[in-house]
């Protein structure tokens, strides 16, 4: 086979990815959690608002510095990627399982019989997936509620997982869902399938022997589709300021300044949604923040990207293979022997 280039950088950085998710939490040199609130280093005095953030590369215990709330960047990043990760395979599972069904049926029974799904289908694909999930949240749990930490005013939401799996499966599954439907109906006019029904085949029998081994193929190519999706949608969602696991805003009187400062952080581990939200906030005090979590974030989106660009062309039976071309030498080899024999 010609070299897939796109598929075998793909794999590489899902392979990475997968490898931060898998062991990045062990490690963490420290606790993703926890604050440095009075750090001093070579004279200078770090730590929370109204202090000066430590910047990445000035510490050889923190290379990458500190958070706008004087955490660790590093063992942040690489306790972000698991939940990320996790999030986004759930919701791409779910979302093309849905697509398989829907388009399946669709495009199995045809539109006259299943009108209806075909008509929701239609409907949903008009609808724009990212203001479809920001609704459904802040219907759900996005809402502000106000609690108390002591005196301090603490502005909460709770979105779950549950929440991000419907709010992203809302519309999300529709792409799928035409893939497969329009791969079906391809399939079902094939002239070998007239034969198996004037053989006496039933519509299971014909699903499980002729249009299943054909649609399995695709969805390695229509899952890494749905990653790149998905993880998209997350990024722009965190970027908003949802995320999973909800966040709280809380307000820091301090004494340098007559106005309180306004912190948003997250509750519980880091996400790199979370790492994105709150972006005019974190660049007034570490900009790196946004820069290093976008950096991974990107990352997963190329190497998603790539997987499923990679896996299309290895699908694809129009592209030429470097068997054809060795077969094809070898009949022009033979034709030449023979020539030269007559």
């Amino acid at each position: 086979m010609v070299k897939n280039l796109p598929l075998t950088f793909g794999l590489s950085i899902v392979g990475l990815m997968l490898l931060i998710a898998i062991f990045g939490p062990s490690l963490a040199p420290h606790a993703p959690a926890e604050e440095h609130r009075a750090f001093r280093y070579e004279g200078q005095l770090y730590g929370g608002p109204p202090m000066q953030a430590l910047p990445p590369f000035s510490h050889p215990e923190y290379p990458l510095g500190f958070d706008d709330i004087s955490r660790d960047l590093l063992s942040r990043l690489l306790w972000a990627v698991r939940p990320t990760l996790v999030l986004c395979v759930i919701i791409a599972a779910v979302r093309l399982l849905l697509g398989l069904v829907v388009g399946g049926v669709v495009g199995f029974l045809g539109p006259h019989v299943a009108s209806w799904l075909d008509t929701i289908t239609t409907i949903t694909s008009a609808l724009p997936i990212l203001i479809v999930a920001l609704g459904y949240l802040i219907w759900t749990g996005g809402s502000a509620v106000i609690v108390y930490q002591g005196v301090t005013p603490i502005t909460a939401n709770n979105a779950g997982l549950a929440a991000f799996i419907v709010a992203l499966c809302m519309t999300g599954w529709v792409n799928s869902a035409s893939v497969v439907q329009g791969y079906v109906q391809k399939i079902l006019h094939a002239p070998y399938l007239e034969s198996a029904q004037a053989i006496g085949l039933n519509r299971w029998q014909i699903t499980r022997r002729y249009i299943l081994p054909q649609v399995w193929p695709l969805l390695p190519m229509l899952l890494a589709s749905e990653l790149t999706a998905v993880t998209l949608i997350v990024a722009e969602l965190g970027y908003l300021g949802y995320y999973i696991g909800g966040s709280y805003i809380y307000t820091d009187k301090t004494t340098d300044s007559p106005l309180p400062d306004i912190v948003k952080q997250k509750a519980g581990q880091p996400e790199l949604g979370q790492m994105l939200s709150d972006f005019f906030g974190q660049y007034s005090r570490a900009p790196w923040v946004s820069i290093f979590a976008g950096l991974l974030m990107v990352l997963l989106l190329v190497g998603f990207t790539l997987t499923s660009e990679g896996l299309r062309r290895s699908l694809d039976i129009t592209r030429p293979r470097r068997w054809y071309w060795r077969n094809l030498l070898q009949r022009k080899t033979s034709k030449s022997k023979l020539n030269q024999a007559t």
